[in-house]
């Protein structure tokens, strides 16, 4: 019996019952196409080669494959079945393609038409695997309407989808198009690459033997050239794919590689014939590889998922479809097919191979396809290689799981993570139910790590190499140089040799076994797309030496083989040197102490690094590529020639360059460092950040590529016009960056400079200073910086201690607008108007044009209720900038001041146009001058709307102070409310306003204490020193001693679940390092004192010392109070130790959800005006954010010592 068969239990059945022939197995298991076990074995005699079926058994299985009626129910096992019968489908077609059969109009288009039926099958089970059964039947599903396009469901559909269908639909699609030629065209293309291959492989007789005694034979190019000779001779009648032509070619070539492989005839072995077959698979995906080198990872997805969408319809459109192939337009297709084709050819080698060396081969295949996916088509189908691998041999490949996670880390934006983990987890689903269901349903027994098609038992000398790469290594390794080469030769004897070593034995014996070697015996076995590929691992593993690196790399390793006792000399002094190179710790020194001159010591290396030295890059380039001429695989001088071509801004040729010394060392980090810094000089931030982050991680040695990295984070981060999650992160990387390099250079004035405004734009305001501290260290002169210390000090209130930054900066440079405007700025807030308005008036006299002079000037006068300089002011502002809407709507405001004795006119009249703003209900300002004029027209109802809006969008309720003076209003919120002015009298609440504030926002004043309690009159203190800060112009400061306060006995609110209590503070300064405030709260009912809840929470120190000199904050504490515990009253206080700090209390408020710290700002005119006028890196950008200052970090120094 055939070992083809796999041992399958129902052929053995069938052979057993007297079916005994491939067409007697074939008749009887087309009777059973809907069961697994049947289509699997159906599909198991059709690959079998040495199978020989009749026509008409061909075309009868064609047409019951094609029957798409046998899908009549969808569930998730229809998902295996439709690929094996698509496959099996698939294989049937190849045999008839490679017959001398010629399939009929009528037939063919019968089958074609097949193809709608069966996408429409693939996208129904897609969608049970998708969206489960239960939500199956939807009215709405209408995937194959032509007039609809349901975007959602397709983009929902493709997170799980089988794509071998998809690949396996357009196969049968384009090779049934194909087959219009109304000649048997495969059998001449057959015969031209038979001979090619023939001629190629030495398997026709005398090729190598054209120059005796030496050999000649084809150059590195020799497949890539046969390829091409052979696209160049397969035309169709009718336009076809792009793809196909290649594709066709590449499944011709396997087609004769099984067929001499697997003949009674011995042609070549079946070894042979795999690893003659991956290298035209590595040498086409090598094509691929290079057409998206340059790409991002899954830089097509977009692309993808738009062409499959209009591939679905071309299909199920099969009228039109035709009609355009018939006028000559080429058929639409999958992005990137090929490639798919290329790995489905080699999953199927790994199903027909018992060689470990070719599962190695598969597996680097495969993670290279994964680690260069343009999308999630391509993404699968390599998961789908490794997971099959790991089922063969689960201990000698266990690490893919870690390749999957090392995948994955590389996947750090947006939503590209989260899609890879989804389809990992649905390939594994998929191939755990494909082994699952034909292991035990299929297979001789229940053999554990078998794979779907698989049941070898692996030899153990095959398995005794620790590692994948030992394994390949040996296969392709010559055993007188000991070195993998790329041109082997399988003598007679099966013992392998390099061409060039064979090339120069003088007698024509094997070196191992002394057989005599007959020219036309020898087989000759391309290797150059896997040597080429693989060269960088196994440099790395010590399988080849650097010889390459040395000019004096000889050509006479042995002189001739004249005797045996010679040839045993020559293999075992090469085996001992590289073995004792593999074995020392330091191979490298070795090496060096075995070869004579090193590339240091070369003239022309040491010519081109003193041109570049004087910056002479032109001639530089010239000189490397001479060297290169010499030395073609030298990896450090293509990073030389980048390196000068980065400095004559040729990025294009610099990018060749280092794409091809990555190509030769894939883990030597500078051409990755190169790259990245040159993708910083354009700007393409995304992508320097993922080069210089896999330089980092293969141990790069230069001091500023943290430097460099940090500063693509942030710049990246700048690109986003709002700070969004994203912008955080590239935030955070890049300061994780600099600190790292600052911990090599303190001092280093770029990474300061630039973690101090991240710390600013993170309202990290201590760090701010931090960083500004230590510039300032390195030039207490600079203006810029001082300025920018005293914007900091603004951010977190010390108004005072600014103006001294600011007066000192400006003392530095008296004609800098920016630091007058930021001084008059602070002197606004501190409500010394004056010397504001004399540093506007400075600055106009400078720049009469400066616009943002005379807002703030305009709006200094308002504050002093001068209001005709006010409006004048405006006016002039109005005609420099008379966009801005806000200064339009202020100057009506103040209009409206002036004319007492027409407001209700002009009320209407601003009424009318403020509500033209689209934008009102999220406008503070307009808010409030709309509220305002409510309540002086008394539409107190919509000025009620009005203030309740501002709540909404303010925590901080210090605005509703500018609303005060209008009594009326309040009384009729507490009518309108409800609210009983003699309850609140009892907390010292007199008036309309308080009692608002208490019974509606839950705001009890400390000043109402006042009321009750006179003991604190003495600590009553003005608060304008700080900005006007507190809730009214007035707050208790506690300078030394701090009696206990405790406030009334306040409602529990049963309106709320539960709410949190905030105290509004200001800790001005900390006088001993024993100190603490105690916040303590107390709950209890007035007819039971007994039952009372307490509960406390103390800032110490260190915690204080966070608050110290920060301004008015809310400070919520961290527990919430729950009002279904039957409790009457809540009663807050508040203590701390004498003579400890200097404190200000201003209220206490009850909300609904804890908040973090908040910072209160200064309401004033209620624009936050100094957030108006950018710090110094905003308005200074250009020259803060230098790109000349962040660039050329990289110098030739690096690239020498990596």
């Amino acid at each position: 019996m055939n070992a083809y068969i796999y041992e399958n239990e129902l052929l053995l059945k069938l052979e057993k019952e007297g079916f005994i022939t491939p067409d007697e197995k074939v008749k009887e298991l087309l009777k059973e196409l809907t069961e697994i076990k049947y289509l699997f074995s159906l599909k198991l005699l059709f690959e079998n080669f040495q199978n020989n079926f009749s026509s008409q058994i061909l075309i009868n299985s064609l047409k019951a494959l094609s029957d798409p009626t046998q899908f009549d129910y969808y569930s998730k096992e229809s998902i295996i079945r439709l690929e094996l019968h698509l496959r099996t489908l698939v294989i049937v077609l190849e045999r008839i393609c490679f017959s001398p059969i010629i399939l009929s109009k009528e037939l063919r288009d019968k089958i074609y038409n097949s193809l709608t039926k069966f996408v429409e099958i693939h996208r129904k089970t897609t969608q049970v695997i998708e969206i489960g059964i239960d939500n199956n039947f939807r009215s709405s599903f209408n995937q194959f309407n032509q007039q609809k396009d349901n975007n959602n469901n397709d983009n929902n559909i493709i997170n799980k989808r089988n794509y071998n269908i998809d690949f396996l639909l357009v196969h049968l699609r384009d090779t049934l198009h194909s087959l219009r030629d109304d000649e048997t065209w495969f059998q001449e293309i057959l015969r031209r690459t038979k001979d090619i291959l023939k001629a190629l492989l030495n398997i026709s007789p005398g090729v190598l033997s054209i120059v005796a005694p030496g050999i000649t034979i084809s150059n590195d190019s020799s497949i890539l050239q046969m390829l091409s000779q052979l696209r160049q001779g397969l035309t169709f009648k009718y336009p076809v794919a792009s793809y196909y032509v290649d594709w066709r070619i590449m499944l011709i070539i396997q087609h004769n590689v099984i067929n001499w492989s697997e003949s009674d005839k011995n042609i070549i072995s079946k070894k042979f014939g795999e690893m003659i077959i991956m290298e035209h698979l590595w040498s086409y995906l090598e094509r691929e590889w290079i057409n998206i080198f340059d790409k991002t990872m899954l830089d097509s997805q977009t692309k993808f998922d738009e062409v499959s969408n209009k591939l679905n319809k071309a299909l199920i459109n099969t009228g039109n479809f035709l009609n355009d192939l018939i006028n000559g337009s080429e058929p639409l297709a999958l992005p990137d097919t090929l490639w798919f084709g290329i790995l489905d050819l080699a999953q199927n080698l790994i199903q027909r191979s018992t060689h470990t060396a070719t599962y190695g081969l598969c597996y680097y295949l495969a993670i290279e396809s994964l680690n260069m996916a343009p999308s999630s088509f391509i993404q699968f189908k390599a998961i789908e290689i490794l997971l099959y691998l790991n089922n063969i041999n689960n201990e000698l490949f266990s690490m893919i799981e870690i390749d999957f996670n090392q995948y994955a880390a590389k996947l750090d934006k947006n939503d590209s993570l989260i899609k890879f983990q989804n389809l990992l987890i649905f390939v594994k689903e998929k191939c755990q139910q494909d082994f699952n269901l034909l292991n035990g349903d299929i297979l001789l027994g229940k053999g554990k790590g078998k794979s779907l098609e698989q049941n070898t038992i692996f030899k153990k000398e095959e398995i005794l190499p620790s590692t994948i790469l030992d394994i390949i290594a040996n296969e392709i390794t010559c055993p007188i140089s000991n070195e993998p080469t790329n041109q082997l030769c399988i003598l007679k004897c099966q013992h392998v040799l390099s061409l060039n070593n064979l090339k120069k034995l003088k007698q024509k014996k094997c070196p191992k076994c002394r057989e005599k070697v007959e020219d036309n015996d020898i087989r000759y076995l391309p290797q150059n797309a896997i040597y080429k590929n693989l060269y960088s691992y196994l440099y790395d593993a010590g399988y080849i030496l650097p010889s390459i690196e040395f000019e004096d790399s000889s050509n006479n390793l042995y002189e001739n083989d004249s005797n045996n006792s010679e040839v045993d000399l020559m293999l075992t002094k090469n085996k001992k040197l590289i073995k004792e190179i593999k074995l020392n710790s330091n191979r490298f020194t070795l090496i060096q102490s075995i070869f004579q001159i090193t590339k240091s010591k070369n003239l022309t290396y040491q010519e081109v690094i003193k041109v570049l030295e004087e910056k002479k890059y032109g001639k530089a380039v010239l000189i490397c590529k001479k060297y290169l001429g010499n030395f073609p695989r030298s990896y450090t001088m293509r990073c030389i020639l980048a390196y000068a071509y980065r400095n004559l801004n040729s990025y294009k040729l610099a990018f060749l360059y280092l794409n091809e010394a990555i190509k030769l060392k894939r883990k030597n980090p500078i051409a990755y460092c190169i790259r990245g810094e040159i993708f910083f000089k354009q700007s393409i931030y995304e992508y320097a950040i993922f080069d210089l982050n896999i330089s980092i991680s293969y141990k790069l040695k230069v001091n500023n590529v943290y430097i460099l990295l940090g500063n693509s984070n942030l710049l990246e981060g700048e690109k986003s016009q709002e700070k969004n999650d994203y912008t955080i992160s590239c935030y955070n990387h890049a300061l994780k960056n600099y600190n790292i390099a600052l911990q090599n250079n303190p001092n280093n004035y770029l990474c300061l400079k630039n973690c101090a405004y991240i710390y600013e734009c993170q309202e990290k305001y201590l760090n701010t200073l931090e960083m500004l501290d230590k510039l300032l260290g390195i030039n207490q002169d600079d203006s810029l910086f001082l300025c920018y210390y005293g914007e900091i000090l603004n951010d977190l209130k010390r108004y005072n201690e600014s103006l001294i930054i600011f007066t000192k900066a400006s003392n530095l440079d008296p004609e800098n607008i920016h630091i007058l405007i930021k001084q008059a700025i602070t002197y606004y807030i501190i409500q010394k108007y004056d010397l504001a308005l004399l540093n506007l008036e400075k600055v106009i006299r400078m720049d009469p044009l400066n616009s943002i002079a005379y807002y703030y000037k305009g709006l200094t006068y308002y504050m002093m209720e001068k209001y005709s300089n006010a409006m004048i002011t405006l006016e002039k502002f109005m005609e420099l900038d008379f966009n801005d809407d806000l200064a339009n709507m202020l100057f009506y405001y103040l209009k409206d001041l002036l004319d007492d004795n027409n407001f209700e006119n002009w009320n209407n009249e601003i009424l009318l146009k403020i509500n033209q703003f689209s934008y009102i209900n999220s406008n503070n300002l307009l808010l409030l001058i709309r509220c305002k004029a409510y309540i002086k027209l008394k539409n107190y109802y919509e000025a009620n709307r009005d203030l309740n809006r501002l709540f909404e969008l303010n925590n901080n309720i210090s605005f509703i102070y500018l609303l005060q003076e209008y009594s009326d209003f309040w009384s009729y919120l507490c009518n309108y409310h409800g609210i009983n002015n003699e309850e609140s009298a009892k907390f010292g609440i007199i008036d309309e306003f308080n009692n608002y504030l208490y019974n509606e926002k839950k705001v009890y004043l400390i000043s109402n204490l006042l009321n009750s309690n006179k003991k604190f009159s003495k600590f009553l203190e003005n608060d304008s020193d700080s900005g006007n800060q507190s809730s009214s112009e007035k707050a208790i400061t506690f300078k030394g001693e701090m009696p206990s306060i405790g406030f009334p006995k306040l409602f529990n609110n049963k309106k709320l679940s539960s709410h949190f209590i905030t105290w509004k503070i200001n800790i001005k300064k900390i006088l001993s390092e024993e100190c603490f405030v105690k916040f303590t709260i107390i709950e209890g009912n007035d007819n039971d004192n007994s039952n009372t809840l307490s509960r406390e929470h103390v800032l110490k120190y260190d915690d204080i010392l966070k608050l110290e000199g920060i301004g008015w904050i809310e400070y919520t504490l961290p527990f919430s109070i729950l009002t279904d515990n039957n409790m009457e009253w809540i009663q807050p206080s508040i203590d701390m130790k004498n003579h400890s700090i200097i404190m200000q209390i201003d209220y206490v408020q009850f909300v609904t959800s804890e908040r973090q710290t908040i910072y209160a700002t200064k309401m004033g005119h209620f624009l936050p005006i100094h957030k108006l006028y950018p710090n110094i890196p905003e308005a200074f950008k250009d020259k803060y954010f230098s790109k000349k200052e962040m660039e050329n970090l990289i110098n030739l120094k690096d690239i020498i010592n990596n």
